[in-house]
């Protein structure tokens, strides 16, 4: 079973973290990424980003989740005759990643009156995006253990940053207030 993404909603605060990376991380990422659920991660894949405000840096959390959903993919239609285990989990893979490209679309595309109703619609792709990798993790238990671990990185690593994207979201959203009706 995959671990549970947990979302924390907590006030984030700047703190030192090195990086190998060959771009050094903005303090926006660090303190984003201080709370997500893979902050080494967060950090790691959001060190090139140049985004200067929340939002910009949610679209590139998505977008990075995206990628790292195509690269799954991409190592599932490496399997030559795969078996349908492997074929139905590369369509869940692929699902998830025009999913997450819906999501950064719709941040991507805010506008101060719809808001709320944008943000929403993106957490509900993030989310569903997140379901479609979980769903692929369960599914291969029945893969042979060496083609199971295999596949199981590729996946978990786009879940690992699917997750992280989903807390940049939920964190947008989080901040945007309810308009009254």
């Amino acid at each position: 079973m995959a671990t549970p993404c947990i979302l924390l909603l907590l006030p984030l605060f700047l703190i030192p973290i090195s990086s190998s990376s060959s771009f050094p991380p903005s303090s926006l990422v660090l303190s984003s990424c201080a709370h997500a659920r893979y902050p080494s991660l967060c950090i790691r894949t959001l060190s090139p980003s140049a985004a200067r405000t929340p939002p910009a840096l949610a679209v590139d959390a998505v977008s990075a989740a995206a990628t790292s959903a195509h690269s799954a993919l991409s190592f599932l239609h490496r399997f030559s005759h795969p078996p349908p285990t492997v074929r139905d989990c590369a369509e869940q893979i692929s699902d998830s990643r025009d999913q997450l490209a819906s999501a950064a679309a719709e941040i991507r595309s805010l506008r101060r009156e719809n808001s709320r109703w944008q943000l929403d619609n993106a957490l509900t792709w993030a989310s569903a995006a997140l379901t479609d990798q979980d769903t692929c993790l369960d599914a291969i238990r029945r893969l042979p253990p060496s083609a199971r671990r295999s596949v199981s990185a590729h996946v978990s690593e786009a879940r690992r940053v699917t997750c992280n994207a989903l807390y940049f979201v939920s964190r947008l959203a989080g901040a945007t207030p309810h308009r009254r009706r």
